[in-house]
Parts: structure tokens; C-alpha cells; sequence
């Protein structure tokens, strides 16, 4: 018997080369068509560039601020210890040394407990010093990070005591730009505030995303009056804590309530009286939310806006498709008939539609990176200790996982439509020439109708915030803010030996200013109006006319000379602004506004009435004296609703910097060079920390509310115009589809006018469905802008009848744009198309 022949095999081709083989033709079948259709493909790719670049740009912000963990060991055990005195208008208020204190001792919750506060000044020797920020910690504190120092070491607890030795801890972005990243730093001895601090470490990158605007860490230190029991309540440094393992924040909170009770059993009776008068509670928080949860809703209110308009560009995309997807049924059904199977198809179409997303994310990128600087400079007001956003790993990873859904997205409108029928049917009915365009017009008009109503939610909450904003820049701030130039001066130790030397050096700082041509009044002060951070205080009225349980009483303190009056032109109503005299040791004369005046003073005048901080004085001549009354000045912004009043101070004491307020005919650019030329005149120690008009202060104040009310218009407005394009591509598709039809009409009589209207209609009816649906739901979401919006209720119709108006008004001229296209359409030629 003869062997048999041997026989070849051809083992199968693996499942996964077939698929890719198959992509691969795909992709090269998706390059030529998008080739060919460049019209199409220009619009589609700017409308996925804008709409995916503004969606990445957002999430950029988001994931830095909501969902990036903090890059420390277990971050959520880093808990905020805060008070509380809701009575008194003060939803959360820092902490202060006896409290730290005590619950370092008391509380068994904690790892580690620091206190943490700010700190800036002169840094360098004199002649070549710069005003920079830091901030001062309690050894601990570093403890709480669960952080190891990069070089050196960090400083320990009896470093804060108040006759230690000098020590600082610099950040290491700041090591390494001002010292060259130097390791013989170490030891090295620095100048910060005319004192000399030895250089013990560097602090890890961690430290700076605490706070991206400190450059050096200083110990906290306090004197023994700062220890008396009495002081629990004021205010001032930071409590953060790290929780011991498997301890969590509500547990740490009931422990942080048991400290407080048995501290208020123990109180003499006028605190514990303050105590309930102000509703005091204790806060512990974990750290991330708390620096978050002043944003959120902003977050979100970008993201879902941001996330609008990718719907609306993602319908407006799948509604073109559609109509190519209309005009390539022939196409699809033959490779149907030649042995394609649907699954082929769907991912020839996904395929096509992945690329197009896909070019448009990489254009949208650059997008994404312009919008990130924008939102970047408005970080900078909003959320300053917060480091830059970024275009990070993870943010690039969401981006191609929208894209890829959008994709789908797309795909799924002109593939349902595709595959409602019978592919083979298909080639008879195209060869008889009906193409189905009833039905697409049909789906097209609900995408249109779907994108009206998206944008018309956009351009309400878009409205809202406007109207908000013009009210809020609108309200009257009780003085006169223009022709001021405002400057931060930084003052040496040396001028701040004794109060007589600060006095001195204040007179003459004054005094140079008025020297400065132009100038007409010149005055200082803690703080400008607008920008918050004034101290607050409790106070006792001579004759409370509250009963027993009432609200405690209160009030923000600014510190001004007496020249600030005028100044700024506050408007007085009654009794007399604070004089020179005012300053004279023992004199306790305060200017009060007039929300004061009308909470504390009820029908009477507040003139000659007396009050004091803190306790009941045991002397006649420690109550304060009201000597007059002027009009409310919105210090912590217009937006403020505590309720709290403000009382002005005349300025003493040895403060390390003030705010230099001049009056002039002069630009403030004009003005600021001089000022240093004067300031340097007097002393070079002495530098100007920051300059501004105070028009240019007050329009800072408004950035966050700018920032939101900006973002969010341009979203509106990208929708609005996405929309214009969606009406207008619908209905030059529906003209294109009725040629025939539109010419026998202008054959039997139809005027140009009757045509126009006809189209119009068509489009003027499915803008009208959409605001209808999309009014409904614009009446549902803005309830959550409550928050945001200043003076005005979130239905506020005038800013409903306007949006309403103006998409009206862009539907009508998308509608009339293909209305006179069909107008012109020649009965002979219309009567040829076959």
C-alpha cells in the first residue's frame, strides 16, 4: 500500500486579525469619504473641536479641584476644626490658641492637631527685599500632611516658643527659583520682616498643594496672654488634625462637642451668656470637601453647561450624518446584498464617526488648553491656595472616553434609521428613486426641536447670571470709588518699635502722599472696601434693648485713619466723622454704619450711644461712644448677607502694613511710581505689597461671579449658534428633498412670498416646540441658581421673555436663509429633477 499524498494545511485566520483587517479597510473607506466631503467634514470637526475642547477644559478644573485627592497618606484623616455662631451670622470662623491647646490634651481622636495661619512681609535683605507670602505652623503641623522635609529638616515644638531660636522652613518651588536649588541652604541665614531666621529645611512639593501661595513656613508661637481661657472664642489661627485610624469626622465631632459642653459648664456666666447668644457649635470637617463645597455648585453648573453644548453638537453632527446616511443607502444596502452583515455596517459607520471625533478632539486640545489659561486666571481670585489647573494624564483619559461616546452617539441616529428597513428592499426602491425623506426629516426635526430646547436651558441660567450681575455691580457702595488709588504698604520693624515711631511714620506717609501732585486727600487703613478679611467682634450695648436669648451682638471692625472719610467720600447721615483728636490715647470714639445704627439703636438716634467689646467694662470710661452714623459699605462684598454691621476705628497701635487710600485727578499708573518714589524717600525698607485703582479692586471682587457669568454666555452662546446651524441645516435639506414638489407649486401661481412663508413656518414651528420644552425645563433646573444669583429670583420672567426672544429671533433667520433659497427654485428646472 502506497503512502498517501501529503496534504497542505491552512490553519484559520485568527478572529482578531480578521477584525483588525476589517478595521483597517474601514479607516481607509472613513479618510477618502471624509475627503471627499470637506464641507462637511470642516463643519463637523469645528463644531466637535469647540464643543469637546470646552468640555475638557472644564473637567481640567473639576478634577483638579473635586476629584484629584489631596497627595497625602489617607488625605480624608485631614479634618478642619472650626466655630460656628449662626446666631450671629458666622457659618464657620478659624480657631485660636486656647482651643488647640485643649484639645491637645483632651481630645483622643487625633494623630496630630497644628495650628496654621498666614504671614507676609518684607523677605531679603533690605535693599533687595520682596513682599512675599508665607505662613506660620505649629511644629505638628507637618505631622498632619504626614509629610518628610525634602532637605534638612523641619522645625520642632519648642521652636514656637517666644524666646527660641529663630527658624524657617522654606517651600521647595521657592528653594528652588530664589535659591537655585542650592543644598547649602541649609543654615544659611535669611531676613524676613527686618528679623533673622535660620534656614533648617525644605519642605516636600506636597506641602505647596496646602497652599500654592506660601513660600516659607515660619513656627507659630503666642504669648501667655493668648493661653487664658477667657480668649476660646477669638479668632485666629487654623485647627487642622490628622484622625487616628479607623476614627472618622462625625466620631471626632461628637468628641469636639463633649470638649466644648464641658468647657461652656465651666465658663463664667457673661460667656457662657455670648456662648448662647452667638449659637456657638463646633465644626470638624474633612478638608477636601470643606475647600471645595464654596465651588461646587459652580463646578457643576460649568460642567452640565459644558456638557449641554456637546450634546447639542453631538445632535447637531448626527443630524448631518443622517442626511448623508440618506443618500448612501444605496451604497449600504449593496454591500448588504454582496455578503456584508449589519454588524459590518454599524462598525463601518462607528468607525467613520470614531475618526471624525476623534480629528476633533485633537483639535479641540488646543482649545482645551486656551480655555484652561482662562480658567486659570480666574483660580487665581477664587481659589488662590489652590495650584493651576492641567491638561493631566487623567483628564486626557476621561477626554478619549467622551470621545468615544460621543462617537456612539452619533453613530446610532443615521445607523437606527439605516436599519429600520430592508437593506435589499433598499436597491429596488433607490433604483425607483425614493429615498425615505419624509422619515428623515421627521428624525431631523426632533434632533433640531431636542437642540432648541438644550439651548434655550443654557441661555436662561446664562441670562439669570447676567441680570445678577448687573444688579450686583449696580447697588450704591455708599462712597465714591472713583479717582482712588489704593496701595498695600509693607512697613519696616523699625518704624514699629514704639507707637510713637508708627505714629510718626503714618503721619508722614500721609503726609508724602498729599505731596504727590494731583492729589487731593490721602488715608489709611486695614483693609479697602470689597475685599473682606476684616476683623469681627462681640460687643455689649450699654442699654441692650434685646431680651434675654436674643442674638449676640457684633460687629466687623475697620481700621481707618480719619482722613479716610474723606477720602472716599462716605456718605455721612448723621453726627460727625472720626477728627485727629479721636487718636489721642483714651479715646474711644467709633463712626457705625447705618445697618448698625437701625439693629442696635431702634427708633432713636445712634449718636451718644455707647457700646463695648468683649465684656461689660468695670468703668464709665471704657464704653466706646457712637460720634456718627454713615452709609453701609459693602466691605465684604455686596454679596455678603450675614447681616453683620460695620464699625470704624480710629487707627492705632504698630501695624506691619496698611492700605495707603489717595484721592486724585491722576491715573492710578500715573500716581503708583510716584507713591514709591515718596515711599522710598522715607524709608528704603519700606515697598509697596500691592497697587490698584479702587474701581480696579471693587471690579476684582466681582471675578468669581464675572468668571461663572462668562464661562457659562460663552456656552450659551456656542449653543445658540449651534442651534441657528441645526435649524438651518434641516431645512436646506427638507428644500433640497422638495424641489419637485416647491416647483409645481411656483408652476401653479405660488408667489416667492407663499414659499418663503411655507419654509418658514416649518422652521419657526420646531423652534416653537422647542422652547415650550425647553422653558419647562429651564423653569425646573434654575432653581439651583439660587445661590448665585443676587436680588433676583431664578424665575425671573423678564430674563425668560428675553432668551426666548433672541432664540426666537435666530430661528427666524436660519429659517429664511433656505426659505429665499426655495423661493428662487425655477419651476422648469424644479419639473427636470428626476
Amino acid at each position: 500500500m502506497s503512502n498517501p499524498a501529503p496534504t497542505s494545511h491552512h490553519p484559520a485566520e485568527p478572529w482578531t486579525a480578521r477584525l483588525g483587517a476589517g478595521i483597517g479597510s474601514d479607516l481607509r473607506h472613513a479618510v477618502r469619504l471624509l475627503r471627499k466631503h470637506l464641507g462637511f467634514t470642516s463643519v463637523a470637526l469645528l463644531t466637535l473641536a469647540l464643543c469637546i475642547g470646552a468640555n475638557t477644559a472644564i473637567f481640567s478644573a473639576v478634577y483638579g479641584l473635586m476629584l484629584r485627592p489631596l497627595p497625602y497618606p489617607k488625605p480624608d484623616d485631614i479634618v478642619e476644626v472650626y466655630n460656628q455662631y449662626p446666631k450671629a451670622g458666622l457659618p464657620k470662623m478659624p480657631s485660636n490658641v486656647v482651643q488647640y491647646l485643649d484639645y491637645k490634651r483632651n481630645a483622643t481622636s487625633y494623630r496630630a492637631l497644628a495650628l496654621w495661619s498666614g504671614a507676609s512681609g518684607l523677605f531679603g535683605e533690605d535693599a533687595q527685599a520682596e513682599v512675599m507670602t508665607g505662613a506660620r505652623a505649629t511644629a505638628d503641623f507637618f505631622d498632619v500632611l504626614a509629610v518628610q522635609p525634602f532637605l534638612g529638616r523641619f522645625f520642632t515644638l519648642e521652636n514656637s516658643q517666644q524666646n527660641a531660636d529663630k527658624v524657617v522652613v522654606l517651600t521647595r518651588s521657592f528653594w528652588e527659583r530664589h535659591f537655585q536649588a542650592d543644598p547649602a541652604v541649609i543654615g544659611r541665614t535669611v531676613r524676613f520682616d527686618g528679623e533673622s531666621y535660620t534656614v533648617v529645611g525644605v519642605a516636600p512639593r506636597e506641602v505647596e498643594e496646602f497652599n500654592a501661595t506660601v513660600r516659607f513656613i515660619l513656627p507659630y508661637s503666642w504669648s501667655p496672654a493668648a493661653e487664658n481661657p477667657q480668649g476660646r472664642h477669638g479668632v485666629s489661627p487654623f485647627l487642622f488634625g490628622r484622625l487616628k485610624t479607623g476614627v472618622t469626622p462625625e466620631q471626632a465631632l461628637a468628641e469636639a462637642r463633649l470638649i466644648e459642653r464641658r468647657y461652656y459648664d465651666a465658663a463664667v456666666p457673661p460667656l457662657r451668656e455670648f456662648i448662647d447668644r452667638a449659637g456657638h457649635q463646633i465644626g470638624v470637617g474633612t478638608l477636601h470637601v470643606l475647600r471645595i463645597e464654596p465651588l461646587r455648585s459652580r463646578l457643576l453648573l460649568l460642567q452640565g453647561g459644558v456638557a449641554f453644548v456637546l450634546l447639542i453638537g453631538c445632535l447637531n453632527v448626527a443630524n448631518l450624518q443622517l442626511a448623508r446616511a440618506n443618500g448612501r443607502q444605496a451604497e449600504l444596502a449593496v454591500r448588504f446584498a454582496l455578503g456584508a452583515s449589519r454588524g459590518h455596517i454599524a462598525r463601518q459607520l462607528f468607525v467613520e464617526n470614531l475618526l471624525l471625533t476623534t480629528a476633533g478632539m485633537l483639535g479641540g486640545l488646543g482649545v482645551a488648553a486656551l480655555g484652561v489659561r482662562v480658567l486659570n486666571h480666574y483660580r487665581e481670585q477664587m481659589l488662590a491656595h489652590a495650584l493651576p489647573f492641567s491638561l493631566s494624564g487623567q483628564v486626557l483619559v476621561i477626554t478619549m472616553a467622551v470621545t468615544v461616546l460621543a462617537a456612539l452617539l452619533i453613530t446610532v441616529v443615521p445607523l437606527v434609521h439605516v436599519f429600520r428597513g430592508n437593506l435589499l428592499a433598499l436597491v429596488h426602491r433607490s433604483a425607483r428613486g425614493s429615498s425615505g425623506g419624509s422619515r428623515v426629516r421627521a428624525v431631523s426635526s426632533l434632533l433640531v426641536v431636542a437642540q432648541i430646547a438644550i439651548a434655550l436651558m443654557l441661555l436662561t441660567g446664562a441670562g439669570l447670571l447676567i441680570r445678577s450681575f448687573l444688579k450686583a455691580t449696580a447697588v450704591n457702595p455708599g462712597f465714591d470709588p472713583q479717582g482712588v488709588v489704593a496701595a498695600r504698604i509693607v512697613i519696616p520693624r523699625s518704624h514699629r518699635a514704639d507707637d510713637a515711631a508708627a505714629k510718626s511714620f503714618q503721619e508722614r506717609l500721609v503726609q508724602a502722599a498729599k505731596e504727590i501732585p494731583g492729589v487731593s486727600a490721602a488715608s489709611l487703613s486695614f483693609a479697602i472696601p470689597f475685599r473682606r478679611g476684616l476683623p469681627i467682634n462681640a460687643l455689649i450695648l450699654q442699654n441692650d434693648p434685646f431680651p434675654p436669648g436674643s442674638p449676640q451682638p457684633g460687629a466687623y471692625r475697620v481700621i481707618v485713619s480719619p482722613e479716610y472719610f474723606a477720602a472716599l467720600r462716605v456718605q455721612l447721615i448723621e453726627g460727625r466723622f472720626l477728627e485727629p483728636a479721636d487718636l489721642a490715647p483714651g479715646r474711644r470714639a467709633f463712626v457705625v454704619d447705618e445697618t448698625f445704627a437701625r439693629k442696635y439703636f431702634p427708633g432713636r438716634s445712634a449718636v451718644g450711644g455707647r457700646f463695648a467689646f468683649g465684656g461689660r467694662p468695670q468703668r464709665d470710661d471704657g464704653w466706646a461712644t457712637v460720634v456718627g452714623v454713615v452709609r453701609n459699605v459693602p466691605h465684604n462684598g455686596v454679596e455678603d448677607r450675614s447681616g453683620v454691621p460695620f464699625v470704624y476705628q480710629a487707627l492705632g497701635g504698630r501695624p506691619g502694613g496698611v492700605m495707603l487710600l489717595a484721592r486724585t485727578e491722576r491715573h492710578a499708573a500715573e500716581v503708583i511710581p510716584l507713591l514709591r518714589e515718596k515711599l522710598r524717600a522715607l524709608d528704603p525698607g519700606a515697598a509697596i505689597y500691592e497697587s490698584n485703582s479702587l474701581e480696579g479692586y471693587i471690579a476684582e471682587s466681582f471675578n468669581e461671579r464675572r468668571g461663572v457669568m462668562i464661562l457659562l454666555g460663552s456656552f450659551a452662546g456656542l449653543a445658540l449658534f449651534l442651534s441657528g446651524i441645526g435649524i438651518y441645516g434641516v431645512l436646506a435639506y427638507d428644500v433640497s428633498q422638495r424641489t419637485r414638489e416647491i416647483g409645481v407649486r411656483c408652476a401653479i401661481g405660488a408667489s416667492e412670498a407663499q414659499v418663503v412663508s411655507l419654509i418658514m413656518r416649518q422652521g419657526i414651528w420646531r423652534a416653537v416646540i422647542g422652547l415650550a420644552i425647553g422653558l419647562v425645563g429651564a423653569w425646573w433646573l434654575s432653581r439651583y441658581l439660587r445661590s448665585m444669583l443676587f436680588d433676583l429670583s431664578p424665575f425671573d420672567p423678564w430674563s425668560y421673555g428675553v432668551v426666548a426672544l433672541l432664540l426666537l429671533g435666530v430661528a427666524a433667520v436660519a429659517s429664511f436663509l433656505p426659505a429665499r433659497r426655495a423661493a428662487r427654485i425655477s419651476p422648469l428646472e424644479a419639473l427636470r429633477v428626476d
